[in-house]
């Protein structure tokens, strides 16, 4: 199938119907993939080309584990270039097959002309996110991540996105400062994991806060690592964080407004303490592996909080081991972490 894309408002009768591929809003696909089950016999394959967010966003978590269950993923052929292909289409497209036999593996592949095998990995299980290497070079990363015990909400930290829907506020918007005005950091101030201010977002620098109330929801007043939300895969970098130090929040008036393009990670709690500090979950962040980690999981342009969230990372032991390390050093002993034991 090649299924309409988009979502959908459901009547009641329909969303009972799906329940078992809902969760939250409706996307067409997900239907069309569910109403594919519904008509396979023990031998039936589903064949459907579609966007690959299904691989990974929290909205096709209960698609996933539905699919888990009935048909499992045996094949993914990534389409690796998007422009001149499907006009109009921001999302990265795959020709995904599902098949009643339960399949132990799930070949990858990518088609740019020709297709090209990528790798033959453990079948994706479960509602969570899957890891799904788009390339060869990353299928061993993502061999080692699903082995492992912790996810970045396990080690301690939360994701969640920037406040800030500019045109949603366009009126509180300005360019000159003010006494009931604060600083806002768009997604191009982080650009080439620098942060400075983008010239072109000067007219719309800060934020008129009406009241203690839109304080308290609109404002980071600490430290937190910053990452940009909405990327593309043929960037260079997929993860481009900035460590928004007490130093630079000091620089930016001690208030800013993170827009919502911008994920911001924090400590789930004060106590206990994550087991990454924030200097070097940032530094971490930005190695080569994480990267590479992060375009096997995220599927789209959006690099959401939900996936950040589930990030896998190592043992506790190796985490801590990481806390002692800088530069290269650091970015080998990640790369190191990110190896089949069987390699």
């Amino acid at each position: 199938m090649n299924p309409p894309y988009g979502r959908v408002r459901l009547s009641r009768e329909d969303r009972d119907r799906f329940a078992s591929v809902l969760y939250g809003h409706a996307n067409l696909y997900g239907l069309f993939l569910g109403a594919g089950l519904e008509g396979l016999d023990r031998e039936g394959v589903l064949g459907a080309l579609i966007p690959t967010s299904f691989t990974a966003g929290r909205y096709f978590s209960s698609l996933r584990a539905e699919m888990t269950r009935v048909a499992p993923l045996r094949d993914a052929t990534f389409v690796a270039l998007r422009d001149g292909v499907f006009a109009g289409v921001l999302q990265e497209t795959c020709l995904a097959v599902f098949t009643k036999r339960k399949p132990r593996r799930t070949t990858i592949a990518s088609i740019n002309g020709r297709v090209s095998d990528v790798a033959s990995v453990r079948s994706p299980r479960g509602a969570g996110p899957w890891l799904l290497p788009r390339r060869a070079d990353d299928a061993h990363i993502a061999a080692a991540a699903v082995t492992m015990p912790l996810t970045l909400a396990r080690a301690g930290w939360r994701v969640s996105t920037g406040p800030l829907v500019w045109n949603r506020r366009r009126a509180d918007l300005h360019a000159r400062p003010g006494s009931t005005r604060v600083p806002v950091l768009w997604a191009s101030d982080l650009d080439g994991g620098e942060l400075h201010r983008d010239a072109a977002r000067d007219a719309l620098r800060y934020l008129h806060i009406r009241d203690e109330a839109d304080r308290l929801v609109m404002t980071l007043t600490g430290p937190a690592i910053l990452v940009q939300r909405t990327t593309a895969p043929e960037q260079r970098r997929r993860v481009v964080v900035i460590d928004f130090t007490p130093a630079e929040l000091a620089k930016w008036g001690g208030s800013v407004v993170v827009e919502n393009h911008v994920n911001v990670l924090r400590p789930r709690a004060a106590t206990p303490a994550p087991l990454l500090s924030r200097q070097t979950l940032a530094a971490v962040l930005a190695t080569r592996t994480m990267d590479q980690l992060a375009r096997c999981l995220s599927g789209s342009v959006a690099l959401s909080a939900y996936e950040l969230e589930s990030l896998p990372l190592p043992a506790r032991d190796v985490l801590r081991s990481w806390e002692q390390l800088t530069g290269t050093e650091l970015e080998h002993a990640v790369a190191a972490a990110y190896r089949p034991s069987s390699d």
